[in-house]
């Protein structure tokens, strides 16, 4: 058989290879139809499509919004100009987020002080050596707090969590506990026969233990590293907090005795005057942070500032 080496054939055929070699781009088959060669990737997942139809398709197959993960990792030899464009793309949107932010908490701070009733709780605390922090409002250890003053009594009722760590660190709360109570008569109730099988299977240890056989302790705040007060049952709540820093309601962790090796204990005289002289408010130390955060040299060091601020870091705002 004799091969056709018309001019005519051989521009057709060299046609169909550059209609092959500008359509496929080397995609392969659509990962559809398995019919057409593709012609489209998927910024996201990665499929290879050769139409708009099969796109639909795929997206409603795997759930697909098309939209490329801009945190997927990438390895080096993949890197093109185009990714380092959107990553700093990226990061200006971040960047712009940022002083969103501090506008919206600086605006709150001038237009919106802090309630006159809580105003007047911390100065109840502040006379009891108690010095007492509040959150910005939209976090949830803000809102849930029901520690109050009672203005024709003068006496506070204190929100009171409860971290029991040999039980799963359960946790328990204690709403508007009157100050002059006796901080083990508070704790008592829990030490008792619980209603709910799995929490008295978690309670049995403390229960068995009483009151004798346990340690409270209090994270001492702003301090560096991790440590404590240790608190005393046969003291009054009002007595246990004078001379701490609360941040809106104390955290009390509960151990059964001897457990607590892994904890630093200190005194409270041990707590830096300024720091019983600071009154700054949740908002005042966010606007703080977010002013350290400009000032650096790197932007990332400045996100891992924010996202990293403090221990409730888990209460993030809704």
């Amino acid at each position: 058989m004799i091969e056709n080496n018309s001019p005519i054939s051989i521009l057709s055929n060299f046609s169909k290879a550059f209609e092959t070699c500008i359509f496929s781009n080397g995609l392969g088959k659509c990962e559809v139809c398995d019919f057409h060669n593709a012609k489209y990737t998927c910024p996201k997942c990665e499929v290879k499509t050769c139409s708009l139809r099969c796109n639909k398709i795929h997206k409603l197959e795997v759930e697909c919004d098309g939209n490329r993960d801009k945190t997927k990792y990438l390895a080096i030899n993949k890197f093109s100009n185009m990714d380092l464009e959107s990553d700093y793309r990226l990061l200006e949107n971040i960047s712009e987020s940022m002083q969103t932010i501090k506008k919206k908490f600086g605006k709150r701070n001038e237009q919106n002080v802090i309630p006159p009733h809580l105003f007047k709780l911390r100065n109840a605390a502040k006379q009891r050596t108690t010095t007492l922090k509040f959150l910005p409002y939209k976090f949830v250890r803000h809102r849930t707090n029901t520690t109050q003053l009672n203005f024709k009594t003068n006496i506070i009722s204190w929100h009171i969590e409860w971290v029991f760590v040999n039980a799963d660190n359960l946790r328990i709360c204690d709403s508007r506990v009157p100050e002059t109570e006796k901080l083990g008569t508070t704790l008592t109730k829990h030490l008792l026969k619980q209603e709910d099988p799995l929490m008295q299977e978690k309670m049995q240890f403390y229960q068995s233990a009483d009151l004798s056989g346990l340690q409270l302790f209090l994270k001492a705040e702003q301090k560096s590293g991790k440590k404590f007060f240790e608190l005393d049952y046969n003291l009054s709540i009002k007595e246990n907090l004078a001379k701490k820093l609360i941040i809106e309601y104390p955290t009390i962790h509960v151990l059964l005795k001897d457990h607590g090796c892994g904890y630093e204990i200190i005194d409270s005289d041990d707590e830096d005057g300024d720091i019983l002289d600071d009154i700054r408010t949740g908002n005042e130390v966010v606007e703080q942070i977010l002013n350290r955060a400009e000032s650096d040299d790197s932007l990332y060091n400045s996100l891992k500032n924010l996202l990293f601020i403090s221990e409730y870091s888990d209460e993030e705002k809704n």
